[in-house]
């Protein structure tokens, strides 16, 4: 059809707009000049907005991506496919453009193009993309399964050799396999593939260990301390970005995304409004005095470094104050998770505090602080109230 013309659209929800490090869909909108209609064909791309470059009119740059000149290359093809096709015989409407790989339908799609495909089809979470896009990597890497044809016990034992090499945590690893083995389910309905090689392998759940976590008087040794030497600006920094997760429960991520605008001023008293950038769902927490502070300290621009880095300063800070804990900075998340719990906030309150999908980590909370609650009472019952006698 001479009336169409295509173009490439990027982020047409704007959903990066609202949330910068989300990432967005790269898509081919087909539009008819008579009819003014249009039609939205996915490429099963997805990119930031830091990393898609507007050319000229209705094309597009991928930079700042490690894999840009692949995905590039990708979505052209997908263009160069649509377009041949729009201007064929075999496309006589706009709506005929629906058919556009029909023929390619009877052909078997790779492993990672399916797992796009399924995500792009469901519209997935951002958690589910997340999860999705490690796995896919961790299959690039491995290299030895790419086709439906590739699914055997031994490439699966391979795959999990590989896994073992960057997870060490045996729950992950877990899942790891668990979301894999339901991707092939899929395509076993689908009919690209007759058995799953993971019938006959089997992987440990394992069991998660409790989080770590700092007690108040562990948190006042590191408000108390006062960074020193060549690295005295560093650690300060880092110091301020950790008290102020420990008093808002932020997790990295959202730490990065916070500026003035999450404060609402609520009957006098400051609250931090905003969405989990990992879950999407929503919290709302007091501005504490201390987390006030340091807001105030940077402008409520905070002084966020990469997560590296963040945990190599943080690393320093915690061993100079002498605490003796694997610290890290999602330590400070959990932090507050259990200061709230200490304080006598429900925990039915918890998950709408920390914008938790349910309230699974509040009761870990609260079972983990069974030890902490036996030592308080120690301390301030039998210590204070009954006082070791002189010998």
């Amino acid at each position: 059809m001479d009336s169409l013309v295509l173009r490439f659209i990027f982020d047409r929800k704007g959903v990066t707009k609202r949330e910068p490090k989300k990432e967005a869909l790269i898509q081919i909108e087909v539009y008819d000049k008579i009819s003014r209609k249009k039609k939205y064909i996915s490429t099963g791309e997805y990119i930031l907005r830091s990393q898609y470059s507007p050319v000229g009119t209705g094309g597009l740059s991928i930079i700042k991506h490690s894999n840009a000149s692949i995905i590039k290359n990708r979505i052209d093809k997908t263009f160069s496919k649509i377009q041949a096709f729009v201007y064929s015989d075999k496309c006589q409407f706009l709506e005929d453009v629906d058919k556009w790989n029909k023929e390619d339908d009877l052909s078997t799609p790779s492993i990672v193009e399916f797992i796009k495909a399924d995500l792009t089809k469901r519209n997935a979470s951002s958690s589910s993309i997340k999860h999705s896009y490690a796995l896919i990597k961790r299959l690039e890497e491995f290299g030895k399964i790419k086709s439906f044809s590739d699914l055997s016990y031994v490439n699966i034992e391979g795959f999990d050799f590989h896994l073992k090499k960057t997870i060490k945590s045996q729950p992950t690893l877990y899942k790891r396999h668990t979301l894999f083995k339901s991707y092939i389910n899929k395509a076993i309905k689908i009919g690209y593939i007759d058995v799953n090689p993971y019938d006959n392998f089997t992987v440990r759940r394992g069991k998660s260990e409790d989080p770590v976590y700092l007690i108040e008087s562990e948190v006042q040794k590191i408000i108390k301390y006062n960074p020193k030497g060549s690295t005295k600006e560093s650690l300060s920094k880092v110091k301020d970005l950790f008290l102020f997760q420990c008093f808002t429960g932020l997790s990295y991520t959202d730490l990065d995304s916070f500026s003035r605008g999450n404060i609402r001023i609520i009957n006098g008293q400051k609250e931090i409004h905003g969405v989990r950038n990992k879950t999407g769902v929503p919290f709302i927490v007091l501005l504490l005095p201390i987390a006030e502070e340091i807001a105030e300290r940077y402008n409520y621009n905070l002084p966020v470094i990469s997560n590296q880095k963040y945990n190599t300063y943080l690393n320093t800070l915690i061993e100079r104050v002498g605490l003796d804990k694997d610290v890290t900075t999602h330590t400070a998340r959990h932090t507050f998770g259990t200061y709230l719990i200490n304080k006598g906030i429900s925990i039915e309150a918890i998950p709408k505090i920390m914008g938790h999908t349910n309230m699974t980590q509040s009761l870990l909370y609260a079972r983990m602080l069974g030890v902490t609650a036996i030592n308080e009472m120690r301390n301030k019952l039998i210590e204070k109230k009954f006082p070791a006698k002189e010998k």
